[in-house]
């Protein structure tokens, strides 16, 4: 009876995941991350399998030297989603050292016999622990992914970061079992690992499943701002003022331009229409708001979503496109949060809201959270 070795089943999905990723996936910097370290991953689980498969010494070779690579690209893939990483690439040759100090353990393992497998279980580790750190770090290291999205983009870089982990001590048990029993039990790890990375494969289409298709052309045209630029001083971040001058610039924007309307707008993009820094921005409304920027964004049009609800008699599911929303089950749980019940019951009640003020003088113009927010410290 036929079989196929489960490192080319697995090899399988990953391609049929590639394939998804490159038709349906996400677009921009996000998706093209997301295509590399996939296909990345691809070449190393094929190399597994003809290593284990036909046991021929090239590929005792290329096996170990193609995981010393996944880890640097992993890091390089999602670390680049940050506006500020990209300043960064002068240090990316760092991420070399370690596969070179691979690559050169592979050549001389006769004569040091260094455990190569060792060195790629500390270096798989030590990868996914930064890549874990990163995922709890806040939405400016994720800039360039749609607001909408840095969540699932999170976690995604947290399954990444698991499956590195996880990686490392399949790669630390193989170097055991050898130096132990010389790997009579190298086989029932391999195969134990490879069921556990189906399991990951599945929890990442899972995830793939809550992003949507780009719908816009992303530009980086940039307008006049209404607030200059300022130095990134952790100090000045602490100054009530100053981030109210940030808070400012941001709605002026916002009103003027409706770039919440963008559904594919990032952290990254919203920083340079009013060339503030994303760690500034994000640290802004974080400190005055106590919530992130998708979330304010997402107040924008939950606003603007209320004014034509009670204005006009346009579809619920026009109203929601209209404001920028791509999926009926975000639209309905952001203005559930904000207002405390649905957009159908909200027009049904048809209130009286208590977000009209003088600023609110055009159909056009949404009273945001922003405005919103210093109405009620000025009434205070």
């Amino acid at each position: 009876m036929f079989e196929i070795p489960l490192p080319f089943v697995v090899a399988l999905l990953l391609a049929i995941l590639l394939v998804r990723l490159t038709l349906r996936g996400p677009a921009g910097p996000v998706g093209r991350s997301m295509r590399i370290f996939v296909a990345a991953s691809l070449a190393l689980v094929i190399m597994v399998g003809l290593r284990w498969q036909f046991d021929l010494l090239i590929f005792r070779f290329l096996r170990p030297l193609f995981a010393a690579m996944l880890p640097p690209i992993a890091w390089m893939c999602f670390a680049a989603l940050g506006a500020e990483e990209r300043s960064q690439t002068r240090w990316r040759w760092l991420h070399v050292i370690p596969v070179l100090a691979i690559f050169i353990a592979i050549l001389t393992w006769r004569q040091w016999h260094i455990q190569v497998d060792f060195l790629i279980a500390v270096q798989f580790t030590g990868y996914g622990i930064a890549l874990m750190v990163l995922a709890s770090r806040g939405e400016d290291r994720f800039a360039q992914a749609r607001l909408g999205d840095v969540g699932s983009v999170r976690g995604i870089v947290a399954v990444v970061g698991g499956a590195l982990i996880f990686s490392g001590l399949v790669d630390g048990l193989i170097a055991l079992d050898f130096s132990i029993t010389q790997g009579t039990n190298v086989a029932t790890i391999v195969g134990t690992a490879q069921l556990v990375v189906l399991v990951v494969l599945a929890l990442l289409m899972v995830r793939l499943e809550r992003f949507s298709p780009q719908t816009t052309k992303l530009t980086d045209s940039v307008t006049e701002p209404a607030f200059a630029q300022r130095k990134d001083d952790p100090q000045d971040n602490n100054d009530i003022a100053e981030d109210d001058a940030i808070l400012t610039a941001i709605d002026e924007v916002m009103c003027a331009q409706h770039l919440y309307r963008d559904p594919d707008l990032t952290l990254d993009r919203l920083a340079r229409r009013v060339v503030i820094p994303a760690r500034q921005i994000s640290g802004a409304i974080n400190r005055r708001f106590g919530r992130n920027v998708s979330q304010v964004v997402n107040e924008y049009r939950v606003a603007e979503a209320q004014m034509l609800l009670r204005t006009t008699d346009k579809p619920v599911t026009e109203i929601m496109f209209d404001c920028g929303f791509q999926t009926k089950s975000n639209f309905n749980r952001e203005f559930g949060r904000v207002t405390g019940m649905g957009p159908r019951a909200y027009r049904d009640a048809d209130p009286n809201p208590d977000q009209s003020t003088p600023d609110q003088t055009t159909p056009d113009q949404p009273f945001g959270p922003i405005r919103k927010l210093f109405s009620e410290n000025a009434r205070s």
